[in-house]
């Protein structure tokens, strides 16, 4: 006899926004010096998945280089729905600057960065 089940839908998180964290003239150095200190490892992944994130990369075609992107996807964090972005000219590159935006500069925390909208022109960002 067949018996039918109600599967709970997952709760979908809305798109809300980028997240534009620019890094100073000093962060930028900061940055240099703790890069090479670094290695892209699996399991950095692991724990930001286990964390409610959702990684994604992608060729950057206007800045010829790759996007590197966290999507927190997680109702339960305070910046749900928000997608921390970064790129440079190779993928570690991208993976190091979007680990050191989110650890180093937000702290893992976003809420103090949803309406920061600011240019730059430089070779990663």
């Amino acid at each position: 006899m067949a018996t039918s089940k109600k599967t709970k839908k997952p709760y979908k998180v809305e798109f809300k926004g980028y997240l534009r964290v620019n890094l100073s003239e000093e962060q930028d150095a900061h940055f240099d010096a703790w890069s090479e200190t670094q290695h892209v490892q699996l399991s950095d992944f692991d724990i930001l998945l286990n964390n409610g994130f959702k990684f994604s990369l992608n060729w950057d075609e206007f800045h010829q280089g790759v996007s590197a992107g966290l999507f927190a996807n997680d109702p339960k964090l305070g910046w749900a729905g928000w997608v921390l972005t970064a790129w440079a000219e190779d993928v570690e590159s991208a993976i190091l600057m979007l680990f050191y935006k989110h650890y180093i500069i937000c702290e893992e925390d976003w809420e103090h960065f949803y309406d920061v909208v600011e240019r730059t022109h430089r070779k990663r960002g």
